[in-house]
């Protein structure tokens, strides 16, 4: 295997090749032929990296592939030849670029080589990923670069959004995910205020019966929440938003195979911040107990612990594996987000890229559900005797 690890470089082209490189997927040696095959025919370079432990040991091209299956027999036997492995059919050794090198240390290599694109790799083989001619006009084109993505998963779609422009489902849909909420919510504190006089107080003393009670309180508010959420669609369009996003961020193919295996779990989701408060608040249940200082121990709980409190809920309750119908309608908004950024590339002013949150419209939403019901108790002086203790609880 050559390589360009010693090329020199120029002082006047400071972009380096580890700024450039994508993070491409690669497959193992002992891949399948044709699950190099279905890689190939989704990758932007026309190749598909090698990697054993994460070491380059070549690529799998379009002309090594083709020259194998030339050579294959028509008919089913063709089907066996698929099933062979990727070492010692269709690997082929490959240029290996430092991704210390520059811009143009770069060009000679594509040169040298003939190829569209080379992977990065250390002199130790670390794999860093694949870098051509499409990144350098993909440079050259930063301002039209994505910037930061944000998300939003109803009951009927994914709503994704670049601050300018949105994509996906609309406003109609983000007004029902906050009316949802709201319902969802005034169910929970009628179930827990009917269930109230059935259970026995704790054996404890006053103070930490109080504090207990609240803490349980809040907890089981916030699981009842969530787990509603993981019961309805909009778990499963959750983890397919995140998913999407996952894949805009390393441009991996936009297909329901790649993004399905993405993780489920991301960052910047709200359910960081929802479990951020949720430790924040204990602090409040125990002032009976500790006073002010239980607020110290819960701001050390959330700055600690409010990501991995968080991921653990995205994992397990405000996500679950999204069918292919939902990623499908993931997909469509991503790619359609692409085409309308494009279209308009210029960054957004604060008041679009509030509207474009979906935020405004999830807490219309909200209040227009709460309207509804209060409509509803005036018309219906019964209905609105029963629901006037739990209106003080939920707001």
């Amino acid at each position: 295997m050559s390589s360009f690890a010693t090329a020199p470089r120029l002082s006047n082209a400071p972009q380096l090749l580890h700024e450039l490189a994508r993070p491409q997927p690669g497959i193992s040696p002992q891949e399948r032929v044709g699950v190099a095959a279905e890689w190939l025919r989704v990758s932007p370079y026309h190749c598909v990296p090698v990697l054993s432990g994460g070491i380059l040991v070549g690529l799998v091209t379009e002309a090594s592939l083709t020259t194998y299956l030339r050579q294959a027999p028509d008919g089913p036997e063709r089907r066996h030849w698929l099933e062979a492995l990727v070492e010692g059919t269709v690997l082929v050794p490959t240029a290996a670029l430092s991704p210390l090198l520059n811009i143009e240390s770069l060009l000679e290599a594509l040169e040298t080589e003939r190829a569209d694109a080379l992977p990065v790799a250390e002199g130790n083989g670390i794999y860093y990923g694949m870098v051509g001619r499409a990144d350098l006009v993909r440079e050259l084109l930063r301002p039209l670069a994505l910037p930061q993505i944000g998300g939003m998963a109803t009951p009927v779609g994914v709503n994704l959004s670049t601050g300018a422009v949105s994509a996906g489902v609309g406003n109609g849909a983000l007004i029902l995910t906050g009316s949802c909420f709201f319902f969802a919510q005034l169910a929970l504190l009628v179930l827990l205020n009917a269930l109230a006089p059935a259970l026995q107080p704790l054996p404890l003393p006053p103070a930490w019966r109080e504090s207990v009670e609240l803490a349980l309180t809040a907890l089981l508010t916030l699981a009842g929440f969530l787990g509603l959420i993981r019961l309805s669609p909009i778990a499963g369009f959750h983890a397919a938003e995140h998913q999407v996003v996952h894949a805009l961020e390393s441009h991996t193919p936009l297909l329901p195979t790649t993004v399905g295996r993405l993780p489920r779990v991301h960052p910047r989701c709200g359910t960081n911040l929802m479990a951020g408060s949720f430790l924040l608040g204990l602090g409040g249940a125990f002032t009976p107990l500790l006073g002010n200082l239980a607020y110290v121990f819960s701001g050390l709980l959330a700055l600690f612990f409010w990501r991995t409190v968080g991921s653990w809920l995205q994992q397990n309750l405000t996500t679950r594996p999204a069918s292919e119908a939902q990623l499908m309608q993931a997909i469509t908004a991503a790619k359609t987000l692409l085409t309308l950024h494009e279209l308009h590339p210029t960054p957004a002013t604060p008041l679009r890229r509030l509207l474009n949150s979906g935020l405004p419209q999830m807490l219309l939403g909200f209040a227009l559900g709460a309207g509804v019901l209060a409509l509803l108790g005036l018309l219906i002086p019964p209905l609105g005797d029963s629901l006037r203790p739990h209106w003080q609880a939920l707001f």
